[in-house]
């Protein structure tokens, strides 16, 4: 069963496509998150560290589990 060539390239601009939506959605969802650190009101620049802290732990774990998501096929 051959595929057509112009099928082909409609489902990679199609994929393309989708692909650039999810990662403008998933862009915006931590800016919004580091928007939330950004006008927050610290008593003192540890504190600020400390959410910055969590944010980043938080982006690793979605990271790693996204990876691992990858390399499994899910």
């Amino acid at each position: 069963m051959e595929i057509n060539e112009k099928v082909v390239r409609e489902l990679k601009k199609k994929f393309e496509i989708e692909m650039n939506k999810r990662e403008a959605e998933i862009v915006e969802y931590w800016r919004k998150e580091v928007e939330l650190i950004y006008k927050k009101r610290y008593e003192d620049l540890s504190s600020m560290q400390i959410e910055l802290k969590n944010l980043m732990e938080r982006m690793n774990n979605r990271a790693m589990m996204v990876s691992r998501m990858a390399k499994e096929g899910i």
